[in-house]
C-alpha cells in the first residue's frame, strides 16, 4: 500500500458502517492518523479505530449525532487536540429519505438538510482554519448520483445532494488561494450493510449498471485516497462520479 498520507491527520464522518469505514481504513493504510465519527453505529467506529490501532496506525472514534450540526465542531476539535491539526476532511455522514414528496413533512426537510448539508458546512467551517495553519488541505464531500439524476421518492434527498455539489464547488473557488482543495465523490449503487433492505432486486440493479456490477466501499475509498493525496493537488471543484457508468448512460436507447 502507498504511504501517500504519512503525517497527515484525517477526519472521516459517518464512519461506523459502510462507505465511511472503507474510506477511513484506506486513509489509515496510507499513513494518515484518523478520527472517525458515528452516531447510532458508534460501536462500529470504535471497532474500526481498534482495528487500525492494532495494525500499527493511529485512530480515535468520536460519537457525533449530526442532527445537531454543531457537533461537527467537536469532531474537528478532537482531531486537533489529539493529533495536532487537520489535513483531510471527508464529510461522509448522511442518510437517505425514500418518501413521495407529497408525504414529506417540514421535519423531514429540516432533519435531512441538517445532517446531509448543514453538518457538512459546519465541519468544513471548523476544519478550514486548521488547514490554513498547516499550509493547505483536502476537503472531500460525499454526495450521490442523486445530485444530478433523480428518481421518485428521492426529491428531498436529491435536493440535499445537489446542495452538496454546489457548496463544494463554491468552496473550492474561495479556498483555492489557501491551497485547500474541495471536491465531491458521487457514488452510484454501492453495496453496504442493509443495501438489500426492503427486498431490493439486486440482479435488476446490477444489470442496469453499464459496468454490470454493484460498487463496494473500497471503490469509493480508492477515489478518496487519491483526492486526499498530493497527486490531486491541482484538482478542485470537481464532482467525481464513482458509479460504474450510470451517469454516462442514456435512459432511452433508441
Amino acid at each position: 500500500m502507498n504511504q501517500r498520507l504519512t503525517d497527515r491527520v484525517a477526519v472521516i464522518t459517518g464512519a461506523g458502517t459502510g462507505i465511511g469505514v472503507g474510506i477511513a481504513r484506506r486513509l489509515a493504510q496510507e499513513g494518515a492518523s484518523v478520527v472517525v465519527s458515528a452516531a447510532s453505529s458508534i460501536q462500529g467506529a470504535h471497532d474500526l479505530a481498534d482495528e487500525i490501532t492494532a495494525s500499527g496506525g493511529s485512530a480515535l472514534a468520536v460519537q457525533a449525532d449530526f442532527r445537531d450540526p454543531t457537533t461537527a465542531i467537536d469532531v474537528v476539535a478532537t482531531a486537533v487536540s489529539n493529533f495536532g491539526g487537520v489535513d483531510v476532511l471527508v464529510n461522509n455522514a448522511g442518510y437517505t429519505l425514500d418518501k413521495p414528496f407529497l408525504e414529506t413533512t417540514p421535519d423531514d426537510w429540516s432533519s435531512l438538510f441538517n445532517i446531509n448539508v448543514q453538518a457538512m458546512i459546519a465541519s468544513a467551517h471548523a476544519a478550514t482554519p486548521h488547514m490554513i495553519e498547516r499550509g493547505g488541505g483536502r476537503i472531500i464531500n460525499i454526495s450521490s448520483v442523486h445530485g444530478g439524476l433523480h428518481a421518485n421518492g428521492h426529491v428531498i434527498y436529491g435536493a440535499t445532494k445537489g446542495a452538496i455539489n454546489a457548496f463544494t464547488r463554491a468552496l473550492a473557488v474561495e479556498l483555492a488561494p489557501h491551497q485547500i482543495t474541495s471536491n465531491v465523490i458521487a457514488p452510484g449503487a454501492i453495496y453496504v450493510e442493509r443495501y438489500d433492505r426492503d427486498n431490493r432486486d439486486l440482479e435488476a440493479i446490477r444489470t442496469s449498471i453499464p459496468n454490470q456490477r454493484l460498487g463496494y466501499p473500497e471503490d469509493i475509498a480508492g477515489a478518496a485516497a487519491y483526492l486526499a493525496s498530493d497527486e490531486a493537488r491541482y484538482i478542485t471543484g470537481a464532482v467525481l462520479y464513482v458509479d460504474g457508468g450510470v451517469t454516462s448512460a442514456m435512459a432511452v436507447t433508441d
